[in-house]
């Protein structure tokens, strides 16, 4: 007998992808069937933002959701595990991981098979089918994970497709044949590492899927980064994730309000140079650091960063032109030297750092916590957030999701200078522990930074007698520089700190005139009262 094979071939440029969502594979452009094959084409979209019109974009949400033959899996994913099946996957992950290389895949889905935990159609078709997708998706699994299939998350990702394939596909599809119409499938919203992957089964096994989250937030192309099992369609807006619609918003548009969406669009189109507060505040922050002179330092740090020079949005990112400098020695004109600090300090966004060592240090071991945050070979941004150690739980999503992405970049190309003996993993692994310790008051100058607007500042000052800015410090600067922060390190002695632990181009030296070893912080002096401005000025007139 002639095995029929099913082969379901991604849509890529569908000319209105919610509409051929909707509509049977049947009615698609390609769609065959032979004694061999049921061959047809899918949809697989990622939905990143909103358009102009919101209610629209929700409405179009709860109008899937009223359709029978729509599942929103976001919204009704069923979590229950029977105690067998659980029992069964604890037995077969204990036999694979005291097997020295793990158990081959074959074998593994032979043992679920063995013990029913793949689940059955009526027909045979159907569950080669449903085999031949699950190896797929585990093979790729393997292949994604630092670990391959002996990861911790491998336990999580077996349980829960285990649970979801029954729970779902198996309901949904239990005496379908080959030639109907395979279940179609929405996802709104963030999704675990496991979703991902069940998301990623049922495209392969030939669902059609739309993945929505309008904070524009690409969760999925972690594991989909070359577009091959889904692709995006990105509206010009967005905005904050919001609850799955339980109803229509029945607010009619009018004519002056949309006309005022079109303009706040135009008007505060990211190259316009009017922005709105926080406008920018899902995007992520690249600093460039800007090459000036010392006088510079005081000019530029008075401006905003949209209007300092090579400001710009470039995609998803944000480049914020920033100062890194250290200040050498002292200016022979002394009270102009305490005036600029003083000036730069009298800002609200400023930390002003005068005791050393700054930073916190841990003798921890960080080596489990950075290879499972893994995927690729490359750090991942959702794999941090998600991670125990993660302290930022209680600040915004998008400014976890901005601190999440500069540990990564930190990590990934150091400012840091590798000492001797030390690894290119080692220096990553030191980087990446130092970035989970972000001294609070640091964390409350992030949470005041909106991109656009008024740059944060470190002012630091090494005081007489005090200890060097150790590595750890260093370490912390970088991140801050790399986030977009302004950093001006005063030490009137002129002695090596930076210059020890930074590469040499990440920053500026304006070496002044005289070194100093005994010189205190200078408190600013109280300004003069109002009377005694009025008695100077009359005392003048007259003498």
């Amino acid at each position: 007998m002639q095995t029929i094979t099913i082969k379901s071939v991604l849509e890529r440029h569908p000319d209105d992808w919610l509409q051929a969502f909707q509509d049977s594979p049947k009615d698609r452009a390609f769609y065959e069937t032979t004694e061999q094959q049921v061959s047809f084409s899918r949809i697989g979209v990622r939905v990143l933002g909103v358009p102009i019109e919101e209610d629209d974009y929700f409405n179009s949400l709860f109008t899937l959701s009223q359709n029978t033959n729509i599942h929103i899996l976001s919204e009704e994913l069923n979590k229950h595990i029977e105690p067998k099946d659980f029992q069964a996957i604890q037995t077969i992950l204990s036999q694979h991981q005291q097997t020295p290389q793990g158990l081959s895949i074959n074998r593994l889905v032979a043992m679920m098979y063995g013990y029913q935990l793949i689940p059955k159609h009526d027909d045979s078709v159907m569950n080669r089918h449903l085999q031949l997708a699950t190896i797929k998706v585990v093979e790729l699994f393997q292949k994604q994970q630092s670990l391959g299939l002996l990861a911790n998350d491998f336990r999580r990702f077996l349980i829960d497709m285990v649970k979801w394939l029954k729970n779902h596909w198996i309901l949904w599809t239990k005496s379908m044949k080959p030639t109907d119409d395979f279940p179609k499938v929405v996802w709104y919203g963030e999704a675990t590492l496991s979703q991902r992957y069940f998301l990623l089964l049922l495209m392969e096994l030939g669902c059609d899927v739309l993945i929505f989250h309008p904070a524009k937030i690409d969760e999925f192309a972690e594991i989909d980064p070359n577009d091959t099992f889904s692709i995006t369609y990105a509206y010009a807006n967005q905005t904050t994730l919001q609850p799955f619609p339980d109803k229509l918003r029945d607010r009619q548009a009018t004519v002056g309000y949309r006309s005022s969406q079109h303009f706040e669009q135009l008007m505060h189109d990211q190259q316009s140079g009017v922005y709105k507060p926080w406008q920018f505040k899902d995007f992520m922050p690249r600093s460039l650091t800007l090459r000036m002179t010392y006088d510079d330092i005081f000019i530029y740090a008075k401006e905003k960063a949209l209007v300092r020079p090579q400001f710009e949005v470039i995609g998803n990112e944000i480049v914020i032109p920033v100062i890194f400098a250290k200040i050498s020695g002292v200016s022979s004109r002394r009270e102009e030297y305490w005036y600029y600090m003083h000036q730069l300090l009298a800002n609200p966004q400023t930390v002003f750092v005068q005791k050393f060592p700054y930073a916190p240090t841990s003798r921890a071991n960080f080596h489990f916590h950075y290879k499972h945050c893994l995927v690729n070979g490359e750090l991942s941004v959702e794999r941090i957030m998600q991670s125990d150690w993660w302290q930022y739980g209680e600040l915004t999503l998008e400014l976890q999701r901005a601190i999440a992405h500069t540990i990564k970049t930190s990590c990934e190309q150091p400012m840091l200078k590798q000492q001797p003996n030390e690894t290119l993993y080692d220096l990553q692994l030191f980087l990446f522990k130092q970035m989970t310790m972000i001294p609070q008051e640091i964390l409350r100058l992030l949470q005041s930074f909106d991109y656009s607007q008024e740059v944060p500042k470190l002012v630091l000052y090494q005081a007489p007698q005090q200890p060097a800015l150790s590595r750890e410090d260093i370490a912390l600067l970088a991140f801050l520089n790399r986030f977009g922060v302004d950093i001006v390190f005063y030490n009137p002695t002129g002695q090596l700190d930076l210059e020890k632990y930074l590469q040499e181009d990440s920053y500026d030296v304006h070496r002044l005139e005289h070194m100093l070893f005994d010189l205190h912080y200078e408190e600013p002096k109280p300004q003069k009262t109002a009377p005694d401005k009025i008695i100077k000025k009359l005392f003048n007139r007259f003498f």
